[in-house]
């Protein structure tokens, strides 16, 4: 049965075959670098997507999206019209700025009709017979035509990335419904194969790897993390720890969402690590999540976690940064970060987001700190997706946090450098800010301490806001001789008890 299956569609083999390179060896560099041997790399941080009518020079914005949809660069088969693209590129270039590519299939063009089956339609859009082998073949034309026009096209070190979509159904879906009928082209072609999810699957690779093996080695390109999540026909791993692809997705969410957690996981095992290079956007957002301003931070926080370079949010959230400092100051923290999760000797500072979670992504979000037996020293707070913030609604931190309580066993943390960052800030003259976020919540006391016999008490005022206790520490202080091998503490002293979001390190002279 799965001979006469596959019948039909080319071998996922053939196209894996093509695009696989050797494996690199060494440590991952202080910020994402080329993995092929010609495409430039851009600056990581915050991407624009989907603009709102957002003006793209906003310097919290490091690059934004071009999107084309094919219905307009071929209006007809084999005529081509890569104009927008050239316009584009000469904004963002005009800014200083890079910017993803993307050919979006909202809808078809609607000459295709003439080559392949209508097998009807769903909520995202008609469906042609993707698996017939002539789909993937006027696919191709596409992309070799724009492989084509960039060889010669101006601006083209503006190009961060460029997407591999599927564009089957619409431009991201790929599942038919029961119960479809296919009809044939008004010339009578048809192909006799079942659509099944090892046909989908298999579609899936080929056209992810069309657009990886014509367009590298001189432009990185995006493959879906959805690509990975198959077992049949097995993914090509390899694509990954070789850097040959780099890796993307849509629809990151920082609320539970066990769907999306399978490629947050992805993305941590392959970007996280600096085998690869990642970008992601987040779900729609406004208007749905509560409290906008502390999902928008935490999910960035996720990206961050998961190693994505270049995490993209929506304009219509992006905007909020005009008017609130706290969405502002979520993306100068993110594009002060992105890039460095696997460089510990070159990151601007090491940090800790205290929290709980659920699901695949549960527990703190570290950054070269890691905070020992958290669950058995401290207390996780979580604010029900945002519907009972802690503290200060309006600020960004709350939707979780850590407790710790005076008078009992949960009264003390304790956190550790990663060795080689605390190598790296141990010289004689090296100066690190340390930062600790808490809730100003009643009139008790916290002590922090950061280095044999370093210490100082913080006094609480009861404001109910977020507050900063920081101070100046020398690098070498920290020597791993506190509680349980610990670099830094958080005690409280007396009866009450102290909520915190975050333990960060600032290396001046990054």
């Amino acid at each position: 049965m799965r001979r006469a299956v596959l019948a039909g569609v080319l071998s996922a083999s053939t196209v894996t075959a093509a695009v696989l390179a050797p494996a690199h060896a060494g440590s991952a560099p202080a910020r994402p670098a080329s993995t092929t041997a010609s495409a430039a790399v851009a600056q990581p941080g915050i991407y624009m997507v989907w603009d709102n009518g957002l003006d793209p020079a906003s310097p919290w914005i490091r690059g934004g999206q071009i999107e084309l949809e094919w219905k307009d660069v071929e209006p007809a088969r084999g005529s081509y019209n890569w104009a927008s693209l050239t316009s584009e590129l000469a904004k963002w270039a005009s800014l200083g700025k890079s910017a993803t590519v993307q050919v979006n299939a909202d809808p078809q063009p609607a000459w295709i009709w003439n080559y392949v089956a209508d097998c009807g339609a769903t909520a995202r859009g008609r469906i042609p017979q993707y698996w017939d082998p002539v789909y993937l073949t006027m696919e191709q034309e596409m992309i070799t035509s724009l492989k084509n026009y960039l060889a010669t096209a101006p601006n083209t070190d503006r190009i961060t990335l460029v997407r591999a979509n599927p564009n089957a159904i619409g431009t991201e879906e790929t599942q038919v419904p029961s119960g479809y009928r296919c009809k044939p082209t008004p010339g009578g072609h048809i192909v006799n194969v079942a659509w099944t999810k090892t046909v989908e699957d298999t579609f899936y690779q080929q056209i992810m790897g069309a657009w990886l093996n014509t367009l590298t080695p001189a432009f990185h390109v995006a493959v879906r993390a959805k690509m990975f999540m198959a077992k049949s026909p097995p993914p090509p791993m390899d694509w990954l720890t070789s850097g040959k692809a780099w890796l993307m997705a849509t629809a990151s969410d920082i609320d539970p969402n066990p769907s999306r957690e399978k490629l947050d996981v992805l993305s941590t095992k392959y970007a996280r690590s600096g085998q690869t290079v990642a970008y992601w956007e987040h779900q729609k957002a406004d208007g749905i999540k509560k409290n906008l301003v502390s999902w928008n931070y935490w999910r960035l926080l996720l990206e961050l976690q998961k190693g994505v370079s270049y995490p993209a949010v929506y304009g219509n959230v992006m905007r909020n940064a005009l008017t609130d400092p706290e969405f502002r100051a979520a993306y100068d923290f993110t594009n002060k970060y992105a890039g460095y999760h696997a460089s510990p000797l070159t990151t601007p500072g090491a940090w800790v987001a205290l929290r709980q979670g659920t699901g695949a992504m549960a527990g703190n979000f570290g950054w070269f700190i890691t905070q020992l037996n958290p669950d058995t020293t401290s207390t996780a707070l979580d604010s029900n997706s945002g519907a009972s913030m802690i503290g200060n609604p309006t600020q960004r931190y709350g939707r979780f946090a850590r407790r710790i309580d005076g008078g009992t066993t949960k009264d003390t943390m304790a956190f550790q450098l990663d060795p080689i960052f605390r190598s790296g800030i141990a010289t004689p003259t090296g100066k690190v800010d340390l930062r600790v976020t808490y809730l100003d919540k009643g009139l008790g006391q916290f002590r922090l301490a950061y280095g044999l016999g370093l210490s100082t008490v913080v006094t609480k005022t009861n404001s109910g806001n977020w507050q900063d206790a920081v101070v100046s520490v020398p690098g070498v202080a920290f020597a791993g001789g506190l509680l349980g091998g610990s670099d830094i503490t958080l005690q409280a002293l007396g009866t009450e008890s102290t909520t915190f979001h975050m333990v960060k390190l600032t290396v001046r002279s990054r």
